[in-house]
Parts: C-alpha cells; sequence; structure tokens
C-alpha cells in the first residue's frame, strides 16, 4: 500500500510540475476490443443507425448475405438484455440524469476491458445468467468474423490515428479547455474521474450519430482515413458537455427545470427538451472554433442546428467569462428561441418533429405511420404512439405530452369525436364537422400545445393526409378545417 500511495503522489507531483493544474480534467483515448464488438453488433442490429459508414463497409464484403451472421444478430435481437430504472425526482426531460438501463452498463463495461473474456466476467449478475450466457456465446461466435472484416486488417491503422489525436490533444491543451463546460453546468464531476474515450475501429472518413455517453466514457469512432483531429475534439467537448450537465446535482437539474417552465412562452416545452443537446452542440462549436478559426455548423437537425447558431453568442460570452447558467441566460434562450422560429407553433414540418400520435387502426402495422411522417414531413426527435383511442389512460398520456398531439380517427367516427370532445374542451367550438369526409382539423389549447386531428375513412389515406399538411404548410387559425379530396397511389 505504502509503494501505491508513493506512486500517486509522484504522479500528481508530475502533473505539476508539468504546468497541468490539479483542477484539470484527463482525457485517456483508448480502442477496446470489447466495444469494438458491441459496436459492430449494434451496428448490424439497427442496419448503421450508429455507424452508417461501418454498416457500408459491411454491405460491401464477402459477411454481408453470410446466414451464419445473420442468424446471430437474430438470436441478438431477440435477448433482453435492457432492464431500465430511474432515478426519483428528476425533471421529465432530464433523461439522462434519471434514467439508466443494464445495456448502458454493458456499454461503459465494454469500455473499461480489454479482452472477451474480462468483458464477460465484470457483467456477470447483471442480466439473468442463462441469457448472459448466450450474449456472449453470440459474441464469441461473431468475433471470428470481425477480426477478419475490421480487427486485422485496420487495427495498425487505427492505432495510428489514436496516437495522432493523443498529440494533438496535447499541442492544443484539450484538457485545460474542459474546465469552463463544467463551469457552465455546475457540474458535480470531479476533475479526479478521468473522461474516457473509447473508439470503435471505422474504415472511412465519416461520423454521423454517436452512442449517448455513459458515466465517464465517451463513445465515438476512430476514422482509418481522416486525419480531422479538431473535429474529434469539438466532439469530445460536445459530449463532455452532456455528462457535465447530467452531472448537476439533483437541486440544479430542479433550479434549470422552474426557470424554463416557469415561462409563459409556448416555447418553454421545445426548449426545455433540447437544453442539453442544443447545449452540446454549441460547446462543441466553441471548443473546434478555438482550434481552427469561424467554421460551420454541422449538426444533422435541422431545427437543433438553427437554435444552436442562433444560442451560440450567448454560450460563447458564458464559456469566456466562466459563468454558470443563471435564469438571465435561461430568459435569453427562450427569447432566442421565439426570435429565430417566429412560426414554430403552426408550423406542421415544426410540430411533427415531436408528437405524442392516437390511432384506432389497431389493424394497422403501427411502425409504419411515424415512418410515412418521416418520409412526407419531418425526421422526428420524440415520438410517442396510443391505442386504443377511445381509452382514457391512453388520452390522458397524450393530453400529458407537452407537444403536438396527432389523433387518426379512421372508424366510428361520430361517436370517436363525441368521446373527443368530453376529453378536449377545445373540441365544442367545432359543431359542423362532416363525419362521412376526409379531413384535418388543427388547432391549439390553452397551453398554446398543437392538436391535429385526422378523420379519415381509411387508414390507407394517411399518406395522402400528410401530404395535405405538407401543401398547406402550417395551421390558418380562420380555417383550421382542412377538406382532403383524393387518395395518394
Amino acid at each position: 500500500m505504502k509503494h501505491l500511495v508513493f506512486i500517486i503522489v509522484i504522479m500528481f507531483v508530475a502533473s505539476i510540475a508539468n504546468g497541468q493544474s490539479a483542477d484539470n480534467f484527463t482525457i485517456r483515448y483508448q480502442i477496446n476490443k470489447p466495444y469494438c464488438l458491441l459496436n459492430f453488433m449494434e451496428t448490424l442490429l439497427t442496419k448503421g443507425y450508429y455507424g452508417p459508414s461501418l454498416y457500408e463497409y459491411f454491405k460491401q464484403s464477402k459477411f454481408a448475405d453470410d446466414k451464419q451472421l445473420k442468424e446471430l444478430v437474430e438470436q441478438y435481437r431477440r435477448l433482453k438484455i435492457k432492464y431500465s430504472y430511474e432515478f426519483k425526482n428528476y425533471p421529465k426531460y432530464r433523461f439522462m440524469a434519471k434514467g439508466r438501463s443494464t445495456r448502458d452498463l454493458y456499454y461503459m463495461l465494454s469500455a473499461k476491458t480489454e479482452t472477451l473474456n474480462e468483458f464477460k466476467q465484470i457483467t456477470a449478475g447483471l442480466i439473468p445468467y442463462y441469457i448472459h450466457q448466450q450474449l456472449f456465446d453470440i459474441f464469441k461466435a461473431v468475433e471470428p468474423i470481425y477480426d477478419e472484416l475490421i480487427w486485422i486488417p485496420y487495427h495498425k491503422a487505427a492505432y495510428m490515428r489514436l496516437a495522432g489525436l493523443e498529440d494533438y490533444s496535447s499541442k492544443v491543451k484539450l484538457d485545460e479547455k474542459l474546465k469552463s463546460i463544467a463551469t457552465l453546468f455546475n457540474s458535480a464531476w470531479s476533475p479526479e474521474i478521468p473522461i474516457i474515450v473509447s473508439f470503435a475501429i471505422v474504415p472511412g472518413d465519416k461520423i454521423k450519430r454517436l452512442p449517448p455517453p455513459q458515466s465517464n466514457v465517451i463513445f465515438c469512432n476512430i476514422l482509418t482515413d481522416s486525419k480531422d483531429y479538431s473535429r474529434y475534439a469539438g466532439m469530445v467537448a460536445h459530449e463532455f458537455a452532456h455528462r457535465a450537465f447530467t452531472e448537476q446535482s439533483l437541486s440544479s437539474h430542479q433550479q434549470l427545470d422552474r426557470w424554463l417552465t416557469g415561462s409563459t412562452l409556448p416555447s418553454r416545452f421545445m426548449v426545455n427538451f433540447m437544453f442539453n443537446e442544443v447545449m452540446g452542440g454549441a460547446v462543441g462549436h466553441k471548443i473546434q472554433e478555438d482550434l481552427i478559426g469561424a467554421h460551420e455548423f454541422s449538426y444533422g437537425q435541422s431545427y437543433i442546428k438553427s437554435f444552436d447558431v442562433a444560442i451560440y453568442p450567448l454560450v460563447k460570452s458564458y464559456l469566456e467569462s466562466e459563468k454558470t447558467i443563471d435564469s438571465v441566460f435561461v430568459q435569453q434562450s427562450l427569447l432566442i428561441y421565439d426570435k429565430t422560429f417566429p412560426n414554430a407553433q403552426r408550423e406542421y414540418h415544426y410540430l411533427l418533429q415531436t408528437y405524442y400520435l392516437v390511432t384506432d387502426a389497431e389493424d394497422f402495422p403501427l411502425h409504419r405511420l411515424p415512418e410515412l411522417i418521416a418520409r412526407n414531413i419531418n425526421n422526428p426527435m420524440m415520438y410517442e404512439i396510443g391505442s386504443p383511442i377511445q381509452d382514457s389512460s391512453t388520452i390522458q398520456a397524450m393530453m400529458d405530452y407537452d407537444f403536438t398531439k396527432l389523433l387518426v380517427v379512421t372508424k366510428n367516427h361520430r361517436e370517436t369525436f363525441e368521446y373527443l370532445k368530453t376529453k378536449i374542451e377545445e373540441l365544442d367550438q367545432f359543431s359542423n364537422l362532416d363525419y362521412d369526409s376526409d379531413f384535418i382539423l388543427s388547432f391549439h389549447d390553452a397551453l398554446g400545445r398543437a392538436y391535429i386531428i385526422m378523420n379519415l375513412q381509411s387508414i390507407d389515406n394517411f399518406e395522402s393526409a400528410l401530404q395535405t399538411l405538407k401543401t398547406h404548410e402550417s395551421i390558418d387559425l380562420y380555417e383550421p378545417i382542412v377538406a382532403m379530396y383524393s387518395k395518394v397511389d
């Protein structure tokens, strides 16, 4: 024990001698085989949601039609490895702070082990043992395929990129830049806990989406064909911002939520929902700007990107002044949002980025409805689906939702509307509805939340209704009822 303490003291003194402050964060870059395997399986399972470049590479390989691998992926899909739990009293839009799952733990621990066997040992007991054994039997069977496809041909190039990134981060003193981010969010994350950036190997030069960070681990792809180290630095800052924001105290989360929900502006719900992601984008942009100068915002979601651009000067001023988010920051954020999206509460493209869909079309594959919305209107940031429509718990869940309520009525039209009038008081003002025709009724409730009610004689007319919304673009406050005359082929 004395020897261990001596080593720690020597390391601490060395850090001071090298000019590194004791309150600076430490960034540790690494490539872990267990995380690479886990990322590979998730890439195949989701057809490239978090790894489109890796999936494209896989689809061009000899393993794309491998029957054994397809069966292993299907076995992986059927395994229940996600068991969720929640910390109490966190505001509802603080998803990363209040929600945890065993799947999150698998991600985190994959980055803290070096071999598949070590990963298996450290995760024993997280889920029932028979499922755990099946999971690692799958990993073991997939490992030789992964080795041949990725690990053996590309690990040398990946480690060269890793060394280049470590050298770049040291030169620009990236670790020192994280202190102001922690201060901005009043984070409880101690500099004693290092930031681990665990990379999966990806042949190519593009990153699209990343798995959410877990604990003190950030997940990313090391691109064998890219030396854009400034982008990695911006990514690390972005993801660290998410973790610093998440690791505020409960009271800080509650105070921020009170500042946001205490506003009377209709935008308060969306700003509250988007806050973590928008702040991460702005912070990451600031760090990269410090390194390479002015550059384009690159966030993929259009509304988050637009809000990032608009709020950036405010975020930049707080970071440079080493200030913590306060009520003034929140009020300015709300005003900036309303100025950026002056017609947000009326535009269908905007309204259908977050929605609660309730329908009576039980015989229709309900997952297709969001797919049609994404194809015709907008790829949503969040949505929920409820059914049946004449169910008090379903309607109550929709009523409690802070964003757009989308109702699709396809049968028992008059009866359904009479039922809905007992739940949605604003419906009483509409007495001239022709239940035998297809129409769309759009309006707002007293809190400024939008309702879009589609009265369709068949669910097959849903896509036609979406195209009608796209044509009209926004809610007409004077003509809230839009008639439909044709069905899409």
